[in-house]
């Protein structure tokens, strides 16, 4: 035991290394349920398409790079196996309907031949039907190239194809989301019935996992096998629902080991990119499948923290032999060899010879690779020197990281509609909370509803029958809308209701609040400075979630295009490109501060709100550096005081912010519509 004593010590080291990294349980939980929760959210109000989280931010992960990934079921369309019953029932009577059909390829890969039109209007959909003699089929690659168009046109920027997935690369992001269209198959597909009876050792997955696995069906994705001579109709069968139920089963030492493997795999991708030209070749199912096997082969008292160099150690074994025999054997098809065609000849070798040596070089391999500045090896060695911070935080530090965590990733839910199961499925959420947490998700997200709802029934304001009648409506809509206003920064989408209904003294004590008074500003990153005194201010003070949320946090202002009425019409310009209009809190309250002083007549306190509006533009975190739609908040003002040139010329700033979603700024349509009034250039 004296000889294991080190790596033993080494390995719960590397386990709180890697739980401050990529996340504790308590965080990978609170990402697990929110992105579960989002999912519901777009699913009950949404009949087409569905929507599937996949990827890092599904499983729970905090890997810098990770993908975001999206998979769109067409719900007018089903796919049924030819071995159950096609007969059509009443469920499916209005929906085109194909079967799979055998295809010269891999295991895994089927052709989707058309029995019945239905109430399709998908433009991939339509777009891609083939004849064949007599039969007719859906073509993977005009399915593809169409939904590829489709989202290009959308977001008026080209994409990047991979596999069965578009890809839009983020601005100033080393990461991109994945998006995927697919059809839904209610059947287990047979090419997977060996899955389902396989025998398993040590009960993982349990045989209830399984069964719960096996009713949830699949899902055909439109990619060819690149090994057929005619990979043109064939579609792949996916499994990515039950992957995530596996993931999600798996115990926190478990999941820190494929949070580890990741992590390499990012470190070392610019060293596989020089030596063998594809750094896709280790890519993330890949070392999905190596854990899912490595699970099934040894007992889960093997995998506990002390041992979790060790249980990574055998996932590269697997791998490394896998890599050796060129072959990787998909988890749920056996047969389907995913390195066919991949690993072969002499890039095979020098990928066997990196792995051999990254095993050759036990707890050294984590010291390679430049992705991450700091990388896991030297975390270990500084903790082993005593800096023990690293991995040690106060119970104020990790209130903080939770709290933090929980409000992001609620906030990333964004309800643009409302559905009666809408209000069902919420309220149930918040009568099964069992803690802080599941509280306070549930009912910010309950009353972000009920706010949706207000916004809804001020758009569909029925003719005036007096003004009694208005009274009531707008009354209605306040009421729905001030739960939320009392919790978050909604307080700015009712002060926009205010503005919007003429009371502008009211919309300018809210704003004046939002200016005046400190918030953590709640985006993708929040400053140091914003998290160090959120601490020192309400953690380790027994707050609850909901009181710290009132009290502390301030979030964007988002307009929709679907409710124009409750949307300023001085920004009705940024809405014909955008389904949503996204301004940081600050710059907001100011831009409506200066527009009901503009309203009153109040030029004094509208010039002061526009040098207020100038300042707030050099602001790190809400200011132009990072968001161009300040630099037209501002020529917008320019241009309501009869300053052309100014607002051209942040109009023209505004163009050349490399910021994200610079595609939908309207500032040069704007910039154009001046020179037309003025002349200018």
């Amino acid at each position: 035991m004296s000889d294991q004593g080190e790596p033993y010590e080494d390995s719960w080291i590397l386990y709180y290394v890697l739980s401050s990294i990529m996340g504790n349980q308590e965080r990978v939980a609170i990402k697990r349920k929110v992105t579960i929760i989002r999912e519901q959210i777009w699913n009950t109000t949404k009949q087409n398409p569905k929507m599937i989280v996949a990827g890092s931010s599904a499983e729970g992960a905090f890997i810098k790079g990770s993908d975001k990934d999206q998979m769109f079921i067409d719900n007018d369309v089903v796919v049924i196996c030819p071995d159950h019953d096609t007969t059509t029932t009443p469920d499916i009577a209005d929906k085109t309907v194909f079967i799979m059909r055998d295809t010269n390829s891999r295991p895994g890969y089927v052709n989707l031949e058309l029995i019945k039109w239905g109430h399709a209007d998908c433009r991939p959909t339509i777009e891609s039907i083939v004849s064949k003699g007599d039969l007719h089929f859906i073509s993977s690659a005009k399915y593809r190239r169409s939904f590829t168009d489709e989202l290009s046109d959308r977001l008026q920027r080209t994409m990047d194809v991979s596999g069965p997935a578009t890809t839009v690369v983020l601005e100033n992001e080393n990461t991109g989301c994945d998006y995927v269209s697919a059809f839904k198959c209610r059947s287990w597909p047979k090419e997977a019935d060996e899955w389902l009876n396989r025998p398993r050792l040590h009960e993982w997955p349990g045989k209830g996992l399984v069964d719960q696995i096996a009713q949830g069906g699949c899902y055909l994705v439109p990619v060819g096998d690149k090994t057929s001579s005619d990979p043109f109709l064939q579609w792949r069968i996916s499994f990515v629902t039950a992957e995530r139920k596996l993931i999600h089963s798996l115990s926190h030492v478990q999941f820190l080991v494929y949070c580890l493997f990741k992590y390499l795999k990012r470190q070392i991708s610019g060293i596989l990119k020089q030596i063998y030209g594809d750094t896709d070749i280790l890519s993330s199912y890949v070392i999905k499948t190596v854990l899912f096997y490595a699970l099934e082969f040894t007992p889960s008292s093997f995998w506990q923290e002390k041992n979790l160099f060790l249980c990574f150690t055998l996932c590269l074994n697997i791998l490394t032999t896998w890599v050796n025999a060129a072959c990787c054997p998909n988890y749920f098809i056996k047969t389907y060899n995913m390195f066919l065609g991949k690993v072969n000849g002499e890039n095979q070798q020098k990928l066997l010879h990196f792995l051999v040596d990254l095993h050759t070089m036990t707890w050294g391999c984590l010291y390679i690779g430049t992705f991450f500045k700091l990388s896991i090896g030297e975390c270990i060695r500084r903790v082993k020197h005593g800096d023990w911070e690293i991995v040690l935080a106060t119970p104020q530090r990790l209130e903080r990281n939770y709290d933090l965590k929980i409000i992001q990733e609620t906030m990333s839910i964004i309800i643009t509609e409302t559905h009666p199961g809408l209000f069902k499925y919420l309220g149930n959420l918040l009568c099964k909370s069992e803690s802080d947490m599941d509280e306070y998700v549930a009912y910010y997200n309950l009353l972000d509803a009920l706010s949706c709802q207000g916004i809804e029934t001020f758009e569909n304001q029925p003719p005036s029958r007096g003004n009694k009648d208005k009274y009531k409506h707008l009354r209605k809509t306040r009421k729905y809308m001030e739960p939320l206003a009392s919790v978050y920064s909604s307080k700015l989408m009712l002060a926009t209701y205010h503005y919007q209904t003429g009371n502008y003294i009211k919309t300018l004590e809210i704003c004046g609040h939002v200016i005046s008074s400190w918030k953590v500003f709640v985006n993708d990153s929040i400053s140091q400075e914003d998290k160090d005194r959120y601490e020192h201010l309400y953690c380790g003070r027994g707050y609850n979630l909901l009181y710290k949320c009132q009290q502390a946090f301030v979030s964007c202002v988002l307009l929709a295009r679907t409710f124009r009425l409750m949307c300023p019409s001085q920004l009705h310009l940024e809405l014909q490109l955008a389904s949503y209009c996204i301004i940081p809190p600050r710059p907001y309250a100011i831009f409506l501060s200066f527009l009901c002083y503009h309203e009153l007549g109040d030029t004094r306190r509208r010039d002061v709100a526009l040098i207020q509006l100038q300042t707030v533009k050099y602001d790190k975190h809400q200011g132009v550096s990072k968001w161009w739609i300040v630099h037209n908040l501002l020529g917008i003002c320019y241009e309501m005081i009869g300053d052309k040139e100014r607002a051209c010329h942040e109009y023209t700033e505004s163009m050349g912010i490399e910021g994200l979603f610079q595609y939908e700024n309207p500032a040069r349509r704007r910039k154009e519509m001046l020179g037309q009034r003025k002349g200018l250039p």
